[in-house]
């Protein structure tokens, strides 16, 4: 993973995490895709769609958590929470995601239960 792409992702999620969503809007493909670790209403397709649910889950505090960043390849990030989701759907866990990038756009972000399980994806 290039050095610019791991700062440019480390920036939108900072922001995201002061609630600026929309500096996450340069990151990402218009066909992107969002997936949960199980299908269900979080699953989402396209930008809009993306930016939306995370605006929603901005609303609900889900920005706020402190997130590293972990290498997870040539075209690949992992996102992991430090600490574990201490209510709702993901309680008890350190949920992570692979961010999957093709010319310096992510085109899936596909959510895991912890780093390990996203990691191992990503090989």
């Amino acid at each position: 993973m290039s050095k610019g792409l791991i700062e440019n992702a480390r920036g939108g999620l900072e922001a995201w995490q002061r609630g600026d969503v929309e500096a996450l809007a340069p990151l990402l493909h218009p066909e992107i895709e969002l997936t949960w670790w199980e299908p269900g209403d979080w699953d989402c397709h396209g930008r809009a769609a993306v930016l939306g649910l995370l605006r929603e889950r901005t609303e609900g505090g889900a920005g706020a958590a402190e997130i590293e960043l972990i290498d997870a390849g040539e075209d690949a990030i992992v996102t992991s929470r430090v600490e574990t989701v201490p209510e709702g759907p993901a309680a008890g866990l350190r949920p992570a995601t692979l961010i999957v990038f093709r010319d310096g756009l992510a085109v899936t972000m596909r959510q895991f239960r912890d780093r390990r399980e996203a990691l191992a994806a990503a090989r």
